[in-house]
């Protein structure tokens, strides 16, 4: 029987959408995965990768905004002397 909690790649677009009235691709996502800045996938029945809904709903909820870089850190202020 299929876990409730673990959702395929389209239903994580559509878990997305309804969170965040975002639209993302697919392959937006499976390259975010790929790159690490989306959740790694829990599990997978046969070939088809399926992602845990509670750390979907997390990062969804808390990503950055279109046109951030996570992966250049912010530099550090100077004080002014």
């Amino acid at each position: 029987m299929a876990n409730p909690h673990r959702l395929t790649t389209d239903q994580v677009i559509a878990l997305i959408k309804e969170e965040t009235g975002t639209e993302l691709s697919a392959s937006t996502f499976r390259g975010y995965v790929t790159r690490g800045h989306a959740p790694a996938p829990v599990e997978k029945i046969g070939r088809t990768p399926l992602w845990k809904r509670s750390e979907v709903v997390a990062w969804a909820n808390n990503r950055p905004g279109q046109g951030a870089r996570p992966d250049i850190p912010k530099p550090r202020r100077r004080r002014a002397e």
